[in-house]
């Protein structure tokens, strides 16, 4: 006899398949548009030159020479992975130590409102460090919820769901802001040949929007955790005070000799600094900034020795091989976003090499460019498109390069200022990145999940169904913030409004 339950005991398609079946469509389409010769021109901010794109067959002679000869390079050469082994060496001296345990199990007094609160906060602003804050967050957010009796899947999402939509967000702008900033001025120099743009021209709508997004999250996300069980893993970790007060004072002082070491001007201060750049945010974090480029190694040193002190002293460490292994404890499970990781550089290299979303997406931006809508409309459209090419270009620079030259005239022209073209640039590129099936630390969520759940059958169509509502209203609280702002026209930032 036929069993009943069949239908609802059926497996979902596993995430590396969804991953193969992505990247078979993406191969198709660019088939289909190679095969109708569809093209597309991408304008150099710098330059305002325009180069024909045109879409490539990955079916072709060369498309599978391509595949074949740079699959291992490209997956050797995403920066993610680096990020992630960086940042779990990290995490797994602070979980194995018993520092972490130290640290958040008193919070199962406070109110989950406020647990909640203080992760969708510290998401947000933590894309100051830039796509470090997932790598590392999401692995201590799985750890933090277990300690205080909740689901670790719903702290590695709801991490996930803080970081993503920050990026569109913070108290302060970071780096990519600063590089964000360089394309909107020369894209704004074709119209006003002396434009330029402050980094504190947003700085409202950031600091008013952080505030915004913490509270509808925390409100959207405590439902949502309803759907989550708790918790009942526990572990024989030792606790101890005299360890914590030991270790606080190592970090003070250890922090301190890096902070000092970032303020320019003082005696032999400044050595973390790329003294080459003239912005402080490019010395910060610029491509060739001692402290971006050591940026982890520093945390990881500083992380160790804090696990060495708390786990010696708390006596949870008693010897160099039981330290030897702490370093790897958060590593266990974790095979299998390696594993995701290496089939989404396959699909990125295939998007890559094809140029299909960024044909199809250049072709969008000439068409609005051409058209003659104005005011909110024209605010609204633009911020759709954005999300749209979000979806299928997760790259936030690639996407701005793509976009600017056509967008900044176009939104000036209709006295709409360059600085909230922007605004509206990483609003929308937050939220896109949401509903990206696509996006890489949507598929390094997916694999902490797996680590922490092997028998929920997590997958990639399967978690977004699960987190559509707090999404959805994420962008619906974005698009709102854009359109209030729009039609009562407060100063954006600093000496910076919203028209020309």
């Amino acid at each position: 006899m036929r069993n009943k339950n069949n239908k609802n005991t059926r497996r979902p398609i596993g995430p590396i398949i969804e991953i193969m079946i992505f990247a078979l469509i993406s191969s198709i389409l660019a088939l289909i548009l190679n095969l109708i010769g569809t093209n597309g021109h991408i304008t150099e901010p710098r330059t305002f030159e325009t180069t024909l794109v045109i879409v490539n067959n990955i079916f072709s002679k060369s498309g599978i020479k391509y595949i074949l000869n740079n699959s291992l390079s490209n997956f050797q050469a995403l920066e993610p992975i680096v990020m992630l082994i960086m940042s779990l060496i990290a995490v797994s001296i602070l979980e194995a130590s018993g520092l972490l345990k130290q640290l958040f199990t008193p919070l199962k007094n406070i109110k989950f409102r406020f647990i909640t609160m203080g992760v969708i906060f510290v998401g947000i602003i933590s894309t100051i460090i830039g796509d470090y804050s997932y790598t590392m967050l999401i692995p201590i957010a799985g750890i933090l919820y277990k300690y205080i009796g909740k689901s670790s899947n719903l702290g590695v999402l709801t991490m996930f769901i803080a970081i993503t939509m920050g990026y569109g967000t913070g108290i302060i702008y970071n780096y990519q802001t600063y590089q964000l900033a360089s394309i909107t001025q020369l894209s704004a120099q074709s119209i006003i040949t002396d434009y330029s743009y402050k980094l504190s021209s947003n700085i409202f709508v950031l600091i008013i929007s952080t505030i915004v997004l913490t509270i509808v999250g925390t409100l959207v996300l405590e439902k949502f955790a309803k759907k989550y069980a708790r918790n009942e893993e526990t572990d024989n970790l030792n606790t101890s005070k005299k360890a914590a007060r030991i270790t606080l004072i190592a970090f003070i002082i250890m922090l301190a000799i890096v902070i000092y070491s970032i303020i320019p001007g003082l005696p032999f201060s400044g050595i973390l600094l790329d003294r080459n750049e003239t912005v402080y945010i490019a010395k910060l974090f610029g491509s060739s900034s001692p402290l971006n480029q050591g940026l982890m190694f520093m945390i990881i040193g500083i992380l160790m020795i804090c696990g060495l002190i708390y786990g010696t002293v708390s006596r949870n460490i008693k010897n160099s091989g039981d330290y030897s292994k702490a370093l790897s404890k958060t590593f266990e499970g974790t095979g299998y976003v390696f594993v995701l990781l290496f089939f989404t550089s396959v699909l990125y290299e295939i998007i890559d090499w094809t140029k299909v979303y960024e044909v199809l997406s250049v072709n969008i931006i000439d068409f609005i460019g051409t058209s003659q809508i104005t005011g909110l409309l024209l605010v609204i459209l633009v911020f759709l498109i954005i999300v749209f090419m979000s979806i299928f270009i997760p790259s936030t620079l690639t996407k701005w390069q793509l976009a600017a030259p056509i967008f900044v005239p176009l939104l000036m022209r209709a006295n709409i200022s360059p600085s909230f073209t922007q605004t509206i640039f990483i609003a929308a590129d937050s939220v896109g990145k949401l509903f990206s099936p696509i996006y890489l630390y949507l598929i390094i969520t997916i694999g902490f999940m797996y680590k922490y759940d092997k028998d929920s059958n997590v997958n990639i169509l399967g978690t977004m169904k699960k987190i559509m509502q707090p999404i959805l209203f994420v962008s619906l609280t974005w698009i709102v913030i854009i359109i209030v702002w729009y039609l009562i026209g407060l100063p954006i930032g600093i000496n910076s409004t919203i028209t020309l």
